[in-house]
């Protein structure tokens, strides 16, 4: 051991005894500490609002925040109803609809209601125009009239797939919502509509019980989001608790060192989660998983100082010496390993989606937290606690590690080529990975809007949408019959595309109106020739709209822009983007440069969000890559192992996402953060091994395979225990009913279990070959177990 690692040896032996010295003073410190922060959390508070995902200069959300404030706000519940005899146009059915949309207008932050029954249907009679519902008083209607509303409702353009199928067998009512511009009373807000809604849902019911009604809508994604949260938070972090506990007991066989464990996991999580509350950090399905994390990851580091700590005492050493050694060997490879894990999850600030830079903050703070409680706080209390082991002849122990050693050794050759090979078959499948998110399916079935979400678009209208707004060019230029017709020919190419299931546009109402004061004569189905009469016939309409059905959703103030919806199939992101593409280029190529606009909605928000977030993580990626490979050549002292190092950090995340590409094929919004995420964590155990190994080539003048046969022994069953902690734990992540969260606990778990097969196999066959041919002996098992306690 050259003089300035005995030095730095001793230091630590010096602060690990001033620990113990002071070490009920240190525990009381900590939890005052963990109590400070803990004061934070009542701070804390869940967002229902879907746009948290969006940073506020995301130009997708500028792009729709502009369209709502030229055009009323689009934020709806949509209630679907499906009667069980499928036959919507019955008196009974039609008396329903017509009652529960008188219901819906007092839904709270209600300012507009559509509905089969209030749609403004146009005639005209000697008197002039006439608007009026569509449906009135059903109790009272005949077959006849009966028949007549269900004519005009499953051929009119801006019903049909949207309020109505062609089958006549679901229908639905849209409620527009205006929440308050406040970010706390919008989150008040839709909790109060949910609670309404699912309230008035019931009532419903138990008056038509022959009538199934659905609840979807943006209002209803929003309050999908916290209440996913919650529900993992009620859920997996008492599972996660058990699960840690079990496996901590069985690795260390000690129900006290278990029970210091613990401590260390609660004020970890206390402190990050307090932490947040300080910092303002909204709480989001992403961010809620925060406590499962840093549960799982604050074991780490216990688990190494305690497993070591243990070993010395079964050799003999009294609790405190023990102690001393296991801080000694141990405290470097954990700062180390905190400090890289932390810098992996800070990495997630890159990513596209605000809420991912909270969970890599509150998790960043939380190991680090688990570093300083494991180095401070965990050798005071264990001091203290009555730790006892009976010494046993360690070397039948460990001959398991040793026997994987002495195999490796033996066919170094043949397992590093063989790793070779399946990394190459695996990298090879990485360009069949494709990038799509769809947010209706960031929910699992079962959850409440997921399923009625599916319903919906199942039996009657897609719930994803594009919106264009076309100026006119000049004021009150939408009469313009030259507009008008762009904006017609714009929505017939739009109809004609099989992505399409509806189109709402200004047009349809115009032609409705020429054909209604023309006796109903299907030649005039069509658009007015003459400005002036398009103004006269939109000043007649508009005059006779009921209050609240006006036409500020498609027109906008000073009449020089409309809006056209177009209502989407279910479709893949890339499929979403297409089709934005494509109408775009329609615009581009066929329409005035004033009335061209790019697409936007919630729906295309989402669809960007995932390619954008990919590029923006692979940047934190590779600035998190080259920190953590400068920080190990700094401490592992050695530019060469530094850059080895390299290959076991980055070989395990290409092989998961390679397995990925196999198994799923796709990757979202959270798959995207894994290789940022997982990267610090992966590199663990290549620092725990690399340090036993280069220990006992510095320290104890040992060759390479004797090297390989000391990190083993030293470090082998810790690395298989905190692998086994934390592939646990984010297997539990993985139960998420929130998709985002149990993608990430599903590729993070794969590479977890792959960075230890790397590191068991991969890296020692490795070291092996780079150190050359070189005499080595094969000592006992017991030589190795005593070069291991010297």
């Amino acid at each position: 051991m050259n003089s300035k690692n005995k030095q730095q040896q001793g230091s630590i032996a010096v602060y690990t005894k001033w620990i113990i010295k002071w070490r009920y003073l240190v525990v009381l410190a900590s939890i005052a500490v963990a109590l400070v922060f803990a004061s934070g959390m009542s701070r804390l508070a869940f967002t229902t609002d879907y746009r948290v995902f969006f940073a506020e200069t995301n130009p997708f959300l500028e792009s729709y925040e502009a369209l709502e404030k030229v055009y009323s706000k689009n934020d709806n519940v949509l209630l679907v109803l499906a009667p069980k005899d499928k036959q919507v146009f019955s008196k009974n059915f039609l008396s329903a609809v017509e009652e529960l949309t008188k219901e819906s207008w007092l839904i709270p932050n209600t300012y507009r209601v559509d509905s089969l029954s209030n749609f403004q249907h146009i005639l005209a009679d000697e008197e002039g125009l006439v608007v009026r519902d569509l449906v009135s008083n059903a109790e009272r209607l005949t077959p006849a009239q009966i028949e007549e509303i269900k004519k005009v409702a499953v051929n009119e353009p801006l019903l049909k797939n949207r309020m109505i199928t062609s089958k006549a067998d679901v229908t639905a009512i849209s409620v527009s919502i205006r929440l308050p511009e406040d970010d706390q009373a919008s989150q008040l807000a839709v909790g109060e509509i949910a609670t309404h809604v699912r309230n008035l849902k019931v009532e419903f019911k138990k008056k038509y019980p022959e009538i199934d009604l659905y609840l979807t809508g943006n209002v209803m994604l929003s309050n999908a989001f916290p209440e996913s949260s919650m529900n993992d938070m009620a859920t997996l972090i008492p599972i996660m608790y058990l699960v840690i506990l079990i496996i901590t007991v069985f690795m260390l066989r000690s129900f006290l060192g278990t029970l210091a464990t613990l401590f260390v996991i609660i004020l970890s999580t206390i402190t990050a989660m307090g932490a947040a509350g300080w910092m303002g950090i909204q709480l989001t399905p992403p961010s809620a998983s925060a406590p499962t994390i840093i549960l799982t990851l604050a074991v780490a580091d216990s688990i190494h100082v305690l497993i070591s700590m243990l070993q010395f005492m079964k050799n003999g050493s009294t609790r405190n010496e023990a102690l001393i050694e296991s801080m000694r060997i141990n405290f470097t490879p954990v700062v180390v390993t905190s400090v890289t894990t932390a810098v992996g999850f800070l990495g997630l600030n890159f990513s596209e989606a605000p809420p991912f830079h909270d969970l890599g903050n509150m998790t960043a703070i939380g190991v680090m937290g688990a570093l300083v409680y494991s180095l401070f706080f965990l050798p005071a209390l264990v001091s203290i606690l009555p730790i006892k082991v009976k010494v046993t002849a360690d070397a039948e122990k460990q001959t398991s590690m040793l026997n994987l050693a002495n195999w490796i050794i033996k066919h170094h050759s043949k397992i590093l080529w063989s790793t070779v090979a399946v990394v190459i078959f695996l990298v090879a499948m990485l360009p069949r990975l494709t990038l799509n998110d769809n947010f209706v399916e960031y929910f699992d079935k079962g959850v409440e809007f997921r399923d009625d979400s599916d319903f919906t678009v199942d039996n009657l209208t897609g719930i994803y949408d594009i919106h264009f707004s076309l100026g006119a060019g000049e004021s009150s230029g939408i009469n313009n019959p030259e507009y008008m017709k762009k904006v017609d020919d714009f929505a017939i190419w739009l109809r004609t595309q099989p992505e399409v299931v509806n189109v709402n546009a200004l047009t349809d109402t115009f032609k409705r109106l020429n054909k209604s004061l023309h006796d109903g004569d299907e030649q005039w189905y069509k658009l007015p020739d003459n400005r002036d009469l398009t103004a006269q016939y939109l000043l007649l309409y508009e005059m006779s709209l009921p209050l609240g059905l006006d036409l500020n959703n498609q027109i906008n103030v000073d009449k020089s822009s409309t809006r056209v919806v177009v209502t989407l199939d279910d479709l893949s992101t890339a499929e979403m983007k297409d089709l934005k593409q494509r109408a775009e280029d329609w615009l581009r190529k066929n329409a005035p440069e004033h009335m061209f606009s790019e697409g936007t909605s919630i729906t295309m928000m989402f669809s960007f969000i995932t390619s954008t977030n990919a590029k923006g993580l692979l940047i934190g990626t590779i600035i998190s890559l080259f920190f953590i490979t400068l920080v190990l050549i700094i401490v592992l002292r050695s530019f060469k192992y530094g850059m080895l190092s390299l290959l076991p950090n980055v070989i395990p995340i290409a092989m998961a996402y390679g397995i990925w590409s196999i198994v799923d094929g796709e990757v979202g919004l959270a798959a995207a953060t894994v290789a940022t995420i997982t990267l610090g964590i992966v590199v663990d155990d290549t620092v725990h091994f690399l340090a036993k190994y280069l220990r006992a080539r510095r320290e104890q003048g040992l060759g390479s395979h004797d090297a390989v046969r000391y990190a083993f022994s030293t470090v082998g069953k810790a690395l298989i225990a905190t692998s086994l902690i934390l592939s646990s734990g984010f297997i539990i992540l993985a139960q998420s009913t929130f998709k985002l969260n149990s993608q990430m606990g599903s590729l993070t778990t794969i590479t977890i279990v792959l960075a230890l097969a790397i590191d068991f196999l991969f890296l020692p066959a490795l070291l092996i070959k780079v150190e050359g041919k070189k005499a080595e002996k094969t000592p006992s098992t017991q030589t190795v177990l005593q070069t291991k306690s010297a």
